[in-house]
């Protein structure tokens, strides 16, 4: 069987053009011989469940859309498989549709159903179906997969739902082969694999591409390029040898190559759901403008991107001027580099204050006046250029600008989308250097550490100017973050932001603890703030986007001040332990009161009881044992026997034949 991979990039929720765009992959990989066709998973309704999977009439025109597509992919021959996300009882849940022979059919739902009446409570295992004798199972998670499959299937397709996280080489799809995944799922189940990678931006989501077919030796026989849309037409030949690309050959996983890539192509479908083919941004001479202007070009073309450098008027001093005229180099440079368009503008004396207070460690309330002037002209003057351009407003924040100085940093470098919101500062750099093998385009000195906190310390001296109104936590902020390395800082952030870690477990606590529970205060106050800043490309295992917390909390991590950490596995495990202490208790209660009442017929004294319990009693005993057998016969004896006090017989109603001949300890 002949399977095909449809690995297209489409405007998010377009169903009657995304429809079309199908049946024209089916049509060419119906002419290649293809029996099935499989499509990327956030092509509908992007790439994590939303609102819009509640929608009942988006419901039903996707289910409508669907339905048309059928009919047409019918009159081909052809079979698809097209997932998305929907709303079920009450729930999302991501659902793949099968149009087949001029219907559709939800296989998880219909599998469900099916696995309900039967009352087989598993019942969300990988549904399975065969295509002209090919056994087909589907799932979404290839590394667990493997265990729930049935036995007999030749062919697991792998639906890539989760977006790059350049933290992780599984999300690049073929180039992590090299890196031990997929092959073991293959090798262990001897079956086929074949993977269908989305590629694009998808609601700030990026997908880097990279579908593949791997056969049961685990080796891949066939690849799209990352990073590219491509139909992927491989024959699946269960028990043969066919041609397979050697794992030199394809394409390694690096962690600045892909995040460059991912970024580039998440911007240009930014841009065009915005109707632009074009960028503008703020050049300030500074790493992360230097880096997001080079990105646009690679994204854009250099005819398509368009600098604006504000200039700052009325020095006060010989240091600024000179600062301000190495500014100003550093930008033309770059626009010489680049070969794009500048736009000069001046900004009003005003500015001088902002240039002259940049060093103070506690910036008065006119000084942030100031400030925001300031950064609301250059929104201006880049909100003229951007409309006149028809461009994209494009914004060099980063990721540690969003953690820590969000109040100040939406005006500093304005835009409407910022491609470094979800990359760490001191990331940029190596960036910087992998890009600029492929061709000098940074200028070599903002490619150094030097640059890097030069930058930081922008940051830092926005974070300390926010606490104006409390002095004493301004103060603290500049001093103890100022003392830091950029990569301390962004450490920590992202083992707080991206990793989820308490201030106890961040690498920053063990030497600098103060400074470690100072971010983590910035990042919780910044938290209204950050939802007004431009639209961030998610890149990381977790963006500021998926990490959201309350605006108005008031907790804040202070730590556990050396307490052991409580949980609710702790709390679970101490309340079974004190009902089995209960439950012991009562038990050696029972015990102890059944056998004084038996001591009590048999005439055993509660001091021989409480020997005969323990093994040392037990052995004490010893040679008392025949004569306190002989007691229990006695006791036995009038038990049942019916002996009363003055000789007189049947004073027992229970009476019966006594066990004579057998001793107490041998019956028990």
């Amino acid at each position: 069987m002949k399977i095909a991979i449809a690995q297209i990039d489409m405007r998010l929720g377009d169903i009657d053009a995304i429809c079309a765009r199908i049946e024209d992959q089916a049509a060419l990989a119906h002419e290649q011989g293809a029996r099935l066709l499989c499509t990327p998973v956030p092509l509908f309704s992007g790439a994590a469940p939303g609102p819009i999977a509640e929608s009942a009439n988006f419901l039903h025109d996707l289910l409508a859309g669907l339905s048309g597509l059928a009919m047409r992919l019918a009159q081909l021959d052809i079979a698809a498989l097209v997932p998305a996300f929907v709303a079920h009882q009450g729930a999302y849940m991501l659902e793949v549709f099968l149009l087949k022979d001029g219907n559709v059919s939800p296989l998880r739902t219909l599998l469900a159903i099916r696995r309900e009446q039967a009352g087989d409570e598993d019942l969300w295992t990988p549904p399975v179906f065969d295509v002209d004798g090919v056994r087909c199972a589907i799932t979404f998670d290839a590394e667990r997969a493997g265990e729930l499959l049935p036995p007999g299937c030749d062919l697991m397709i792998y639906f890539q739902a989760g977006s790059l996280d350049v933290s992780r080489a599984e999300t690049s799809a073929v180039a992590a082969v090299q890196d031990g995944h997929f092959r073991p799922v293959a090798v262990k189940r001897s079956l086929w694999l074949a993977c269908v990678a989305p590629v694009g931006g998808f609601d700030g989501a990026v997908y880097a591409g990279g579908s593949f077919v791997m056969d049961d030796c685990g080796r891949v026989v066939a690849a799209s390029p990352c990073f590219e849309e491509d139909l992927l037409v491989q024959d699946v030949q269960r028990g043969t040898t066919v041609p397979c690309i050697e794992d030199h050959e394809l394409p390694h996983f690096d962690r600045s190559e892909w995040l460059w890539d991912g970024l580039r192509v998440g911007l240009v479908d930014a841009a065009t759901a915005c109707g632009c083919s074009r960028a503008a941004l703020v050049l300030d001479g500074s790493l992360p403008s230097s880096l997001a202007a080079t990105l646009c070009v690679d994204a854009f073309g250099p005819r398509n991107v368009v600098g604006l450098f504000v200039a700052r008027s009325g020095m006060r001093t010989p240091a600024q001027d000179a600062a301000e005229r190495e500014r100003a180099e550093r930008v033309r440079d770059l626009v010489a580099s680049l070969h794009i368009r500048l736009v000069e503008r001046t900004e009003p004396d005003c500015a001088a204050l902002l240039d002259r207070d940049e060093s103070r460690i506690a910036v008065p309330g006119d000084d942030a006046a100031v400030r925001r002037a300031s950064a609301h002209l250059a929104q201006l003057f880049l909100d003229d250029i951007a409309h006149a351009e028809h461009a994209l407003p494009v914004s060099s924040l980063t990721k540690t600008d969003y953690a820590l100085a969000p109040e100040g940093a939406g005006g500093s470098l304005p835009g409407q989308i910022a491609p470094f919101g979800d990359v760490y500062l001191t990331a940029l750099e190596f960036v910087a250097r992998m890009r600029n093998r492929a061709g000098a385009a940074v200028p070599a000195a903002l490619v150094s550490l030097r640059a890097v906190k030069s930058y930081l310390d922008g940051i830092i001296r926005r974070a300390a100017a926010l606490e104006a109104s409390r002095p004493y936590y301004a103060v603290r902020v500049a001093e103890a973050l100022g003392t830091l390395e950029p990569s301390q800082i962004d450490a920590a952030l992202e083992a707080h932001i991206d990793c989820d870690l308490p201030l106890d477990d961040l690498p920053l606590t063990a030497t600098r603890s103060d400074a470690a529970a100072l971010l983590l205060m910035l990042v919780r106050r910044g938290e209204a703030a950050r939802r007004a800043l431009p639209l961030v490309p998610a890149v990381s295992a977790r963006s500021f986007g998926e990490r959201a917390w309350p605006v108005d909390l008031a907790w804040s991590d202070l730590g556990r001040h050396g307490a052991d950490p409580l949980d609710l596995a702790g709390l679970a495990r101490a309340a079974i332990e004190r009902a089995e202490s209960r439950g012991e208790a009562l038990s050696a209660r029972v015990r102890g009161e059944i056998m004084g009442l038996v001591g009590s017929l048999l005439g055993i004294t509660p001091e021989q009881l409480e020997a005969m319990s323990t093994e040392e009693g037990r052995q004490q005993l010893g040679g008392q044992l025949p004569q306190l057998e002989d007691q229990v016969q006695r006791a036995l004896h009038d038990l049942f026997e019916g002996g009363s006090a003055d000789g007189e017989e049947g004073g027992n109603p229970f009476a019966g034949p006594a066990a004579r001949g057998f001793s107490f300890f041998s019956q028990n």
